[in-house]
């Protein structure tokens, strides 16, 4: 199965770059902290793949922390994802297998740290899962409990994947 490459932003710091000339290299302590706060995203990443069985965008996607809400998205989302398609931007009724440049952006007002990633895995891990659908050419879908559904509403969204991936000291559900 193709390996999901993510080069991911955070707070302006580009890690894991597509090829070596994309970007300086940063000094070591700054590849260790960048490294320390993609973890997170990483780990659930490898849970979305494992979730849906499929990497989306031939495995290329670039993954966007603590960003501000990007113009024309609903104020209340968490994340979201753009990709260019055969029928255009962001256009869903595209095959999956023609997306390029596919990006998911997590709302900094959501998940401003690292720890705030880790103290809120259930829905880190299922938010990047129901995102990486998305990019799988999934739309939404009103199946209650549904990863796919616009809204989680409660712990039964949680994909199992997640659930496996989730980090010793995360916080869980009804506790």
């Amino acid at each position: 199965m193709p390996r999901l490459l993510i080069s991911a932003v955070l707070a302006a710091v580009l890690v894991a770059p597509t090829s070596a000339a994309a970007a300086p290299r940063p000094a070591k302590s700054q590849r260790a902290a960048a490294e320390a706060a993609l973890a997170p995203l990483t780990v659930a990443a490898g849970a979305g793949r494992r979730h849906w069985g499929a990497v989306p965008c031939h495995g290329r996607i670039t993954v966007l922390a603590r960003q501000p809400l990007a113009p024309g998205v609903d104020p209340a989302a968490d994340a979201w994802v753009t990709f260019d398609s055969s029928l255009g931007a962001n256009d869903l009724a595209a095959p999956a297998s023609s997306y390029t440049k596919c990006v998911i952006a997590f709302a900094s007002r959501r998940w401003p740290t690292t720890a705030s990633m880790r103290e809120d895995w259930d829905m880190l891990c299922t938010t990047m899962t129901h995102e990486l659908g998305h990019l799988l050419g999934r739309p939404h879908d009103s199946v209650p409990g549904s990863v796919m559904a616009p809204i989680f509403t409660d712990g039964s969204s949680v994909p199992p994947a997640c659930r496996a991936a989730r980090p010793a000291r995360a916080a869980r559900p009804g506790r």
